[in-house]
């Protein structure tokens, strides 16, 4: 897979949401389900086997990782409290 480039906003969120460089990386290139939308960023969607949903915006032409998001309404496992 190509390497990715990440944005401070999606470094943040990632530290946020415990979701590591590797969860990335597996996310966009093994994902569950992908989004593409003219001039909007592609969506890549994975269930981890953990349970968590984890979300992965990227621009497309430069490979730049957006925002990443675990999506707790949607997982199997239970929020952290």
């Amino acid at each position: 897979m190509d390497q990715l480039i990440f944005d401070p906003h999606a470094r943040d969120e990632m530290a946020r949401d415990s979701v590591t460089e590797d969860e990335v990386y597996t996310v966009v290139g093994d994902y569950d389900e992908k989004y593409e939308r003219e001039n909007a960023p592609t969506r890549y969607e994975r269930m981890l086997d953990d349970g968590r949903l984890i979300v992965v915006m990227v621009d497309e032409p430069a490979r730049t990782v957006r925002t990443v998001w675990w999506d707790k309404r949607n997982s199997r496992r239970r929020r952290r409290r």
